[in-house]
């Protein structure tokens, strides 16, 4: 009876440096964790900051009105080739996550993804990145500016 006691006692001892299932304290009954169970992402939540850099410069900016409100283009030079990924991202947004206004004004950000590796530097052509925006006639309601931003320089258009 005795050798019986010692092997189980040294059976469990063995069992409880491992890491699977058959560790009784995995079972839940001794474990201390504080790792309680949750249904966040493991990379967490996505914030609302977009992670991409601004443009260097704003070399040119256009409204064009169209049906149902009007479009935003904007060219944009970076630094050095092999930006890619451009876009016009609102600073203010509605509720529903649409371009607003904020005391009159509509601001977008001109933003871009660098490349992975390092470009070189060749001539402005080459460089230049066109991003879009359209903007509702619902949004339009009350603005008097619409303003595009990059790193280095604004460029605006008032009505």
């Amino acid at each position: 009876m005795k050798v019986q006691i010692v092997a189980g006692l040294v059976a469990v001892l063995v069992l409880a440096g491992c890491q699977s299932r058959y560790n009784p304290g995995n079972w839940g009954w001794f474990s201390n964790s504080s790792d309680t169970p949750t249904l966040a992402p493991n990379k967490g939540y996505p914030s609302d900051v977009d992670p991409r850099p601004l443009v260097s410069q704003v070399v040119e900016m256009q409204v064009d009105q169209v049906p149902g409100g009007a479009v935003v283009t904007a060219v944009g030079l970076p630094p050095r080739q092999g930006y890619w990924a451009a876009d016009l991202v609102s600073t203010y947004k509605s509720e529903a996550g649409k371009i607003a206004s904020k005391d009159g004004v509509i601001q977008l950000e001109f933003r871009v993804v660098p490349p992975r590796q390092q470009t070189n530097v060749v001539n402005t052509a080459s460089r230049e990145l066109t991003a879009g925006a359209f903007i509702s006639d619902q949004s339009l309601g009350g603005v008097r500016q619409i303003r595009v931003i990059g790193q280095n320089n604004q460029r605006t258009s008032s009505r």
